[in-house]
């Protein structure tokens, strides 16, 4: 239990600092933060914490992905739409990454507890609508790329007068921190929810025994 705890409180804290020194949106270093708050709630249940642990492990890696960008890469692409692909293509990469954890739990439950807690391989009644959150997450980076390439299909060989009929249609570009900040947060509400749930039971179930 302590070792768990200890790898997924310092993942979301490294997930917080990476994410305030990327400076990506307001919305990453929040998440961060309540992610941690989560981890503590979350110290006597290793089933909530490997739930915990997945997410705060995407968002670092996100966070690295954003400083990288920004830092490194975009001062030497003068293209915004070449941009725009790494930007969005990585994000989506993470989001899959992200859903690929969630359904290969208990693989990844093997691999972190060695197979020595019973507790991580039960059922999580959080697991369900993360599931179609995180596939919300992977839907809005996907049309964000597809976007991408609507709107400059000029550099697609589609010839200008036809491509320009496209430049304005910016939804996912202009919205895009909003529509991804929003199942986010509400994967962060039913981690919190996932935790209460079992935290409750265990009680009851202790003085069945």
């Amino acid at each position: 239990m302590r070792s768990l705890f200890s790898l997924t409180l310092l993942t979301s804290v490294l997930a917080l600092a990476l994410a305030s020194v990327a400076q990506a949106t307001v919305f990453e270093p929040i998440t961060c933060a309540l992610l941690f708050i989560l981890v503590v709630f979350a110290r006597d249940d290793e089933n909530s914490l490997l739930l915990t642990l997945v997410f705060a492990v995407v968002l670092s890696l996100d966070a690295l992905m954003v400083f990288y960008l920004k830092n490194i890469l975009f001062p030497i692409i003068e293209s915004f739409y070449i941009e725009n692909i790494f930007a969005y293509g990585g994000q989506l990469t993470l989001s899959i990454l992200l859903l690929f954890l969630l359904k290969y739990r208990m693989a990844v439950a093997v691999l972190v507890t060695r197979g020595k807690s019973a507790s991580v391989f039960e059922k999580n009644h959080a697991e369900g609508p993360l599931y179609l959150l995180v596939l919300t997450l992977v839907f809005i980076d996907f049309m964000a790329l597809m976007e991408n390439f609507l709107r400059n299909m000029e550099h697609l060989g589609v010839k200008e007068e036809t491509a320009k009929v496209f430049w304005e249609v910016t939804f996912f570009y202009d919205y895009f921190a909003y529509l991804k900040s929003v199942p986010l947060l509400l994967c962060i509400a039913m981690l919190y929810v996932g935790i209460v749930v079992r935290t409750r039971r265990t009680p009851i179930q202790a003085d069945e025994n």
